[in-house]
Order: structure tokens, then sequence, then C-alpha cells
């Protein structure tokens, strides 16, 4: 009975995510998936203190990050009402990713996983339909979805409401697909792949590409003359020079168009970095980036030049996202220290065994983090859902 109430509040968090177009006609529908996901992580806690035992590495890792903060709190202090509702903002990934995970692995039973694998076909099913008809079929119903056009080019943005949400949609269920559900079908990939390109995503385009090169090299032997070199090997090898590679071009994707948020932001924010004491422990939480920092007057805009105009955007059209950028805002704010712990928490580092997924996941998850705002994406209740703590759910046939 548990297991069948927590895989369908499970369901419902990543239906209500995943389908934010409704908001559009209905605003309260923005709230469903905070309420959901309130109620999940009580019972996760509720479950936690009742019937699991707590990793010693884990607690070391979470103290350590709780340490760090409340060390910043008391050198960076300027405003406690930015330094509590920023902590919501950066609480509530690491949340989903231990709450959401330990449920999903505890409790999902494998019928509902393919019930929101079956959704997610229908999802971007859907979304090819939409594009036909909005780019060559009726331009006025572009107004019933997410407007967004990019050279001419109608980005397809399905129930979601938004592109990205729609590529980073697909994107994960071609992995689901492939990982956790063995899907040997074809047509459900040529969905998604498809859905990943009409929704004009470069980025996520980007990441499905190396999605295939990391399938393709685990199942592959290189053989030149006397050696045998297995794709593993060369996956290894090419890691960081992918990682660098990601970081470099995500790095170039924020800087290029210098009238958005992200470029400003990046090119008046990295100078912050010269200062040895913001390279440890940043310059504190709700500082920068951010609504909060605004319309708290954070004294770290004094410093750089970051025009009225750009403050303006970030305490009204990117209230909820702040600059987009999750990890450059998190490396102001927390310092290289702060930042490397939290992501140790997030993603569980410090007690998992690294397998060649795990490296993937990982790679996937901090290269997402250099473009878009980790703390309001639907891919995040999908990645924790299936992949807990990194790792694809066994299937079992008696679920």
């Amino acid at each position: 009975m548990m297991k069948v109430f927590y895989s369908i509040l499970l369901f419902l968090i990543c239906f209500v995510a995943s389908t934010q177009l409704i908001a559009k006609y209905w605003s309260p529908y923005l709230y469903f998936d905070d309420i959901l996901f309130l109620l999940s992580s009580i019972v996760c806690l509720i479950d936690l203190i009742f019937y699991n035992k707590f990793s010693r590495t884990n607690v070391a890792a979470a103290v350590l990050l709780f340490s760090f903060i409340g060390i910043s709190f008391i050198f960076n202090f300027y405003s406690l009402n930015a330094f509590i509702a920023k902590l919501f903002y950066y609480f509530k990934p690491l949340f989903v990713f231990v709450f959401i995970s330990y449920l999903a692995n505890k409790y999902m039973l494998t019928r509902y996983k393919q019930y929101l694998y079956n959704f997610f076909i229908l999802v971007c099913l859907f979304s090819i339909i939409e594009f036909y008809w909005v780019q060559y079929v009726d331009s006025n119903a572009i107004h019933y979805f997410s407007f967004s056009i990019r050279s001419g080019f109608y980005r397809a943005s399905s129930v979601t409401w938004h592109p990205i949400s729609l590529a980073l949609l697909a994107f994960f269920s071609i992995i689901i697909g492939i990982e956790v559900l063995h899907d040997t079908r074809k047509w459900p990939y040529l969905i998604f792949i498809t859905s990943v390109i009409l929704s004009g995503t470069r980025f996520v385009m980007l990441l499905t590409a190396l999605y295939f090169l990391y399938r393709y090299l685990q199942h592959r032997r290189l053989v030149i003359k006397n050696f045998n070199l297995h794709g593993k090997h060369i996956y290894v090898f090419l890691y960081p020079l992918i990682f660098f590679f990601i970081l470099g071009l995500s790095t170039y994707l924020n800087v290029k168009d210098h009238s958005s948020l992200r470029s400003v932001t990046f090119r008046t924010g990295v100078p912050l970095l010269t200062d040895p004491k913001v390279v440890g422990l940043g310059t504190g939480i709700g500082s920068f980036g951010s609504y909060e920092s605004v319309v708290n007057e954070s004294a770290v805009y004094d410093k750089i030049n970051f025009s009225e105009h750009y403050k303006g955007v970030m305490s009204g059209a990117n209230k909820r996202s702040g600059t987009e950028n999750f990890f450059f805002m998190a490396l102001i704010e927390f310092g290289v220290i702060g930042l490397f712990l939290y992501f140790c928490v997030l993603l569980r580092i410090t007690s998992l065994k690294v397998t060649y997924f795990f490296s993937f996941y990982v790679l996937v998850i901090i290269c997402i983090t250099f473009v878009y705002p980790i703390n309001s994406l639907p891919f995040m209740y999908l990645v924790n859902i299936f992949f807990p703590y990194g790792k694809g759910i066994p299937i079992h046939k008696n679920d």
C-alpha cells in the first residue's frame, strides 16, 4: 500500500511539473508542484526517521555544508531577509536530490515508471503536432503556447510551457527508455529526438549527441594493429576534455549575447572572483544574481558595473530564476569551497561507487547548471525519480 501511495505521489509531482502550460490558463496550477513536493518532503522525513539508517559520510558532508553556510552568513551578513529567501532557493534542489531520490529508490513501482514514460511520449508527440500546426497551418495559434521564435523558427514547448523544459524532458526520456526501461522500440526515440530539435534548444541538442557518444563507447572496441582498446577507456580519456569543452561552450553561450541578463551578469561578476575572500567564502547567500539581492540592495552591485535596467529584470521577469546560470551565481555567493560542498551533497559524490553511468550523470547535471536555473526546471523530478543518486532503478517483474 505504501509503495502505491508513494508511486502515485511521485507520478503526480512529475506530471504537474511537466504540464505547466495549464498555469497559463489557471495560475494556481503553478503552486501544485510545490505543494506536492512539500508533502513528499514531509513523508520522506518521517520515513527517514523511523525506517532508515543515516550514512555517516552523507551526514558529515551535510554538516560541513551547513557549517560553511553559517560561517558565510557571519562573514558576509547584510540582510537576514535576503539570506533566508535565497536559502530556500538553494534548498529546493538539495531536497529534490535527497528526498525524491530516496522515495523513488525505495518505493517507486515499475508500472508507474512505465506510465510516466508513456506520458512523456505523448508530450513529445504533441510537440510535433504543435510545431506543424503553428509553423505551417495557423500561425495565430502561437498565442496558445509559449511564444518563442529563434531566427524565424518556432520553438515547440508542448504542455511544458517552455522550449527548454520540453528539450530536457525529451532528452531524459531517451536516457530513461534506454537505461531504465530498456525499451527496444525505435519510434519513441525518434519522437524524443525530433522533439529536442523542434524545441530549438541548442545546449540540450549537444547533450543528446554526447549521450549517444557515451552509449556508443560503452559497447565498442577500437583495434589498431596490436592495440585492442575498449571504448570505455576512450570515454575515460575524453571525459575531462568533454567537461571543459562544455564549460567553454556554455561560457560562450552566456557571454555572446551582450544584451542578455546572462551575459551582463557573467561579464560584470567575473571581476569579483579576483578577491581571495570571494573565491573562498563567496559574497554571501542572497547577495548576487537574484530578486532578493536587488530588493534588499546588496552592496555587491556597488563594486561592479551592473546597470539598473538589469536589476529591474531580475526583480520582475526573472524573479524566479534570477540570472538563470545557476552554477555561476552559486559560485559567486558560495565561493569555491561552498560550491564544492554543495555539489557533494547534491550528487552524493561522497558515498557512491563511481560507475560509467554515474560519471555521465554528474557531467550532465553539473553542465546543465552552467546554463540553466536548476531550482525551477522539471527535469529535476525526472532525473531523481528514474535515476535516484545517479543510478537507474532495477526493473522488478513483480511490480
